[in-house]
């Protein structure tokens, strides 16, 4: 094989293995799910006992009913120099066992890492009123 040949084969060679190099590191670039993938993926394994402690709050609850597509991460401001808390906020839909809808609210879930949950600190409703007409009852 002359020079010139050689010279081709190596630099094709090359640019294969850095092809190759640039589409393994891209497939497991992609295949890590993101931080709003994990979030997800957390709240719906524990969606039984956050609909557990939903049910709790009032004896009428009958079924609750999540709006994934609302998660969003935010932080609890408390005035104090160190920061307030992360939490993980999403519309839920509350019903009787009348089939009534009792409210629509939000829900927060305080977990123990905002990037990476494993594990739940705290949970509490936004903005609920149980208060409602019992005339719908």
């Amino acid at each position: 094989m002359n020079k010139k040949k050689a010279v081709k084969l190596g630099m094709i060679t090359g640019v294969i293995v850095f092809l190759g190099i640039i589409g393994v590191l891209g497939v497991k670039k992609k295949a890590e799910p993101s931080i709003k993938e994990k979030q997800l993926a957390f709240l719906k394994k524990r969606e039984n006992e956050m609909t557990d402690f939903i049910k709790n709050q009032d004896d009428k609850i009958s079924k609750v009913y999540y709006d994934w597509s609302t998660l969003d991460d935010e932080v609890v401001e408390n005035g104090l120099p160190q920061g307030g808390d992360d939490i993980l906020t999403l519309r839920i839909k509350v019903i009787d066992y009348h089939d009534t809808d009792i409210n629509s609210f939000g829900f927060a879930v305080s977990p123990d890492n905002i990037n990476d949950p494993v594990k739940i600190k705290d949970m509490y409703t936004i903005n609920a009123d149980y208060n409602y007409s019992k005339e719908n009852i």
